[in-house]
């Protein structure tokens, strides 16, 4: 059998509230093969966008992992994306500078020069 190319397992998401836990997500599996294309659907505030977001690394697990080519991930990084329902960019900054958070963050290492060439 073989190895998935994402694998998500047993994703759960709980939020502290001054009522208890609200539980998001609780033992999410997915597994999906290179260039499989896959749709998660539910009713509103069924966890699909907290999913999304930990797959991304843009949101901590409370508990599970995400693997990518059989690497766990945690945090974001240039190996997986998220394309918002709404605008999320920054109105403030120019589509180069909104551009060059996520180029900054992933690659801190890289000189201005390089990193100016990324968002270019």
């Amino acid at each position: 059998m073989q190895q998935p190319y994402v694998e998500l397992f047993n994703l759960k998401k709980v939020y502290p509230t001054p009522h208890g836990d609200a539980v998001i997500v609780d033992g999410f599996d997915l597994r999906m093969d290179r260039g499989e294309f896959v749709s998660i659907i539910g009713h509103s505030g069924c966890g699909k966008t907290t999913v999304l977001s930990m797959t991304a690394g843009l949101l901590s697990t409370t508990n599970g992992s995400v693997a990518v080519a059989g690497k766990e991930r945690r945090g974001p990084g240039p190996d997986r994306a998220v394309v918002f329902q709404s605008s999320c960019l920054l109105p403030w900054m120019t589509a180069f500078d909104n551009v060059m958070l996520g180029v900054n963050q992933v690659f801190p290492h890289a000189d201005k020069k390089q990193r100016r060439q990324m968002v270019e």
